[in-house]
C-alpha cells in the first residue's frame, strides 16, 4: 500500500495494530505505533487502548504505564477501558497500592468506574483484608444498577471466608443463587472448606444440597463431596444418614455406580437403618445406568430389611422397567403394588400407561385408563391425550 503511494490513515493503522496484538505481536505493534508518529499520522485513543491492553496482558505493565504517560502528555483522551487494563495489570503483579492510586486518579479525572472497575476493586480490597470496604463497594455496584458476575461474587465470598465471616459468605451465596447467576466449583469449595474447618458440617451439607439442586456435581461434585465425607470420618462429627444419602445421590447422578454400590455396602454394615429413600436413590441410579438386573435384585431385597415399597419406590421401578421395554415385569410390579395395599396414585398410572402406549400395547393401556377414569379427571385428560396421539399418529408409522 505504502509502496503504491497510498498513505495509511489512523483507522488502517489501528486495524493492523489490533490484529498484531491479538496474535501476540505486541512489539511489532509498538514499532508500528512509532511509525505512525514518524509519518505524521497521530495515534488516537483506540490505538493506544489496544496496545496498552496487550502490554498489560503480557505483564509488561511498566511499558504500558510509559505509553499511558505519553498518551496523556499528547493530550489524547483516556477512558475507563484504559484505566481498567492498567489497574488489572498492576493487580496481577501484586502491585495493589499502585492500582488503588490509579483508581483514585481515575475518579479525580471524572471518569466513572464501570462494572469491571468495581470487580477489580472488590478483589483488591478482599486480598488486602479490607472486607467491609469490599462489601460497601459491592453495595454501590448494585445501587448503580450494575449486575455482579460469578468472578465478583467469588472474590467477596473468598474474602469473607478468609476473614472468618462464614455466615455473611453463606448469605451471599444464597443471594447469588437467587439471582440465577451461574456459579462454579470455586464458589462452593471455598465455603465448604471453611465450614468443615469450623466443624459446621451441617452447614456444609446445605451447600452441597444447593450444588445438587443446580446441577453443579457434574463439574465438581465428586471431589468436594468425597473430601467432606473423608473429613467427617477422620475428624468428626461422624456422617449421619443424611450425609450418606446426599453422597449416594451425588454419585448416582454422576453415573459413578460402582462407587455408589460400594458406599451402599458400607451403609449396610453401619449402625444406620436404611430407609426407602436410600433404596429409591440407588434403584433409580442403577436403572439410569442400564443396570436393570441389579436394580431388580436390590428391589427384591427390600423385605429382608423389613421395608415395604412406597409410592415413590414403586413409581421408580415401574418407570425403569417400562423404559427398558420390560412391560410384563412392570405390570407385575404394578399388580403387586395394588395387592400389597399400596394403591397406585395417578402418577403410577401415568407412568405405566405411557409405557404401554410407547410400546404400542393399546389394549392394556385402555384397560388401565378404564381403571382410573372415575378417580382422577385431570390425569384422565392427560392420559387420553397420550392415548389419542399413539392411536392416531404413532401407531400409523
Amino acid at each position: 500500500m505504502v509502496v503504491g503511494g497510498y498513505e495509511p490513515d489512523v483507522h488502517t493503522y489501528t486495524v493492523l495494530v489490533n490484529s498484531l496484538s491479538i496474535f501476540g505481536k505486541t512489539n511489532v505493534a509498538i514499532g508500528l505505533l512509532k511509525g505512525m508518529v514518524e509519518r505524521d499520522s497521530d495515534p488516537d485513543t483506540v490505538t493506544y487502548i489496544i496496545i496498552i491492553g496487550a502490554l498489560c496482558k503480557d505483564k509488561l505493565v511498566v511499558e504500558a504505564l510509559d505509553l499511558f504517560s505519553q498518551m496523556r502528555n499528547k493530550g489524547i483522551l483516556t477512558n475507563v477501558i484504559t484505566y481498567n487494563s492498567l489497574i488489572h495489570g498492576l493487580c496481577k503483579l501484586g502491585k495493589r497500592n499502585q492500582a488503588l492510586a490509579l483508581l483514585n486518579e481515575m475518579v479525580k479525572h471524572n471518569i466513572s468506574p464501570d462494572f469491571y472497575t468495581f470487580s477489580i476493586l472488590i478483589d483488591i480490597l478482599c486480598k488486602e483484608g479490607m472486607v467491609s470496604e469490599a462489601q460497601n463497594t459491592f453495595k454501590i455496584l448494585i445501587q448503580r444498577g450494575l449486575e455482579p458476575n460469578v468472578v465478583t461474587y467469588n472474590s467477596l465470598i473468598d474474602g469473607l471466608c478468609i476473614s472468618d465471616q462464614w455466615k455473611e459468605a453463606l448469605a451471599l451465596l444464597k443471594n447469588m443463587v437467587g439471582r440465577n447467576i451461574s456459579s462454579n466449583v470455586f464458589t462452593f469449595n471455598k465455603l465448604i472448606n471453611t465450614l468443615c474447618k469450623k466443624g459446621l458440617v451441617s452447614n456444609a451439607q446445605i451447600i452441597i444440597r444447593i450444588m445438587i439442586q443446580i446441577g453443579l456435581w457434574q463439574v465438581g461434585w465428586p471431589r468436594i463431596a468425597k473430601e467432606l465425607f473423608k473429613n467427617m470420618c477422620s475428624h468428626g462429627p461422624q456422617p449421619n444418614i443424611t450425609t450418606y444419602r446426599i453422597l449416594l445421590d451425588g454419585l448416582c447422578k454422576q453415573g459413578d455406580l460402582d462407587e455408589a454400590l460400594t458406599l451402599f455396602k458400607t451403609m449396610e454394615k453401619s449402625q444406620f437403618k436404611l430407609d426407602n429413600v436410600i433404596y429409591t436413590i440407588l434403584i433409580d441410579g442403577l436403572f439410569k445406568a442400564g443396570k436393570f438386573n441389579d436394580a431388580k435384585e436390590l428391589f427384591s431385597r427390600l423385605s429382608e430389611n423389613g421395608l415395604q415399597p412406597d409410592f415413590f419406590m414403586y413409581g421408580t421401578i415401574i418407570k425403569g422397567l417400562c423404559k427398558e421395554g420390560l412391560l410384563n415385569e412392570a405390570y407385575k410390579v404394578f399388580s403387586e403394588m395394588k395387592e400389597g395395599g399400596c394403591l397406585p396414585n395417578s402418577c403410577c398410572y401415568n407412568v405405566i400407561v405411557q409405557g404401554f402406549l410407547r410400546h404400542k400395547d393399546v389394549p392394556r393401556a385402555s384397560q388401565l385408563i378404564d381403571e382410573i377414569f372415575i378417580n382422577d379427571s385431570l390425569r384422565m385428560t392427560q392420559l387420553l391425550n397420550w392415548y389419542y396421539f399413539y392411536c392416531t399418529v404413532a401407531i400409523s408409522f
